[in-house]
């Protein structure tokens, strides 16, 4: 795997600009380095990160490949970072499309040098296809067995929400219009036991934290809990302490195209979710998710419905982690068969990944 710090100190800048080597049990880590980008601070422009880094994250990557044998190049959306990868490799290239790209010529690159685009919704299938790359189908995964086994009562103690009912935004993806305060403040009028609470720590910008939230919540009159950083051991017991969650995004190409982790831990814990109406949960279609448009009344109408039906849980069988890993290797090992046909191996591919 090759990845990179980020430069949040001075000690982090003295650390990120050497290279290194960690192992982590099988794993071999390369640490590339990475230059502070005072262009992109100045610009605001972070579509292809600062130039030298993507000139010594390609250098390193190159010399991995010519060092080491690998059978597949797999890499992220690393753009931001350390630019575009090194395209002109001997290896099949695999492309992790995790999230929308929203600079078009970055796109263009990705898929256009790509042998095979990994994209975690249809919506995202659909839109490689079209733009003439290679897409497989290969969404996010969930752990159901460690979200249900999460202690809904002892964050109900703890928190002083025992009786009260729970609405939820785990991990802290939400519209900046905050409409779904308003909608909880109007829902609450139907159902004056809400408790808003917000699990995970800062917000959409890293310096704001949850300041406007919370003072929304105070404008508004809406009873909130905030939990800041949980660990990822802990995180099921707030999923299981839910009544209702929530994944209030915008209604734009970005969030149509995304296949949201939150909703498919919340279906694992059993509970139903209000979202926005967006194309890919459309097509998901599970039978738990209320969707409505994101503004006030229509996000509240569906907290109410949610709080009172009891709907049913979608299959998410095909969503296993274990059952994704299998199908990662399947169509992995299938490129590497159809691009280089004569090379025959009794052990496993190798695949040097990139952090995206």
């Amino acid at each position: 795997m090759v990845t990179w710090d980020a430069i949040r100190s001075a000690s982090a800048l003295v650390h990120s600009v050497t290279s290194g080597v960690e192992r982590d049990g099988s794993f071999v880590i390369h640490r590339a380095a990475r230059l502070p980008n005072p262009v992109g601070r100045i610009t605001r422009d972070y579509a292809r990160g600062f130039r030298p880094n993507e000139w010594l994250f390609q250098r390193q990557v190159r010399k991995i490949l010519a060092e080491e044998r690998f059978d597949l190049l797999a890499y992220g959306l690393s753009h931001k970072a350390v630019g575009l990868p090194p395209f002109d490799v001997a290896v099949p290239r695999v492309f992790d499309y995790l999230d929308l790209c929203v600079y078009p010529e970055v796109e263009a690159a990705y898929l256009r040098h790509s042998d095979l685009v990994l994209c975690t919704s249809r919506v995202l299938v659909d839109r490689v296809r079209g733009l003439g790359g290679r897409p497989h189908y290969l969404p996010n995964g969930v752990d159901r067995e460690r979200i249900a086994s999460g202690r809904s009562e002892a964050v109900r103690r703890e928190l002083d929400l025992v009786g009260k009912k729970v609405v939820s935004l785990i991990g802290l993806t939400y519209s900046r219009s905050l409409f779904f305060i308003d909608a909880m403040a109007e829902a609450a009028r139907a159902e004056p036991d809400i408790v808003f609470l917000a699990v995970g720590a800062g917000g959409l910008l890293p310096h704001e934290g949850l300041g406007p939230v919370e003072a929304r919540c105070r404008e508004r009159g809406v009873r909130f809990v905030a939990t800041g950083f949980v660990p990822h051991d802990a995180v099921a017991d707030y999923f299981m302490a839910t009544d209702v969650g929530l994944y209030p995004g915008d209604a734009n190409p970005y969030f149509d195209a995304a296949c949201p982790l939150k909703i498919l831990e919340y279906s694992a814990a059993g509970k139903p979710v209000v979202a926005t109406d967006l194309a890919e949960l459309r097509r998901l279609a599970f039978p738990n998710v209320y969707l409505a448009p994101p503004e006030p009344s229509a996000f509240a109408a569906a907290i109410v419905r949610a709080l009172n039906e009891r709907t049913s849980m979608p299959d998410l069988t095909a969503f296993d982690w274990d059952v994704l890993a299998r199908q990662f290797e399947a169509v992995c090992e299938t490129l590497v068969h159809r691009m280089q046909p004569v090379v025959h191996r009794a052990e496993p591919e190798r695949v040097l990944t990139v952090q995206g």
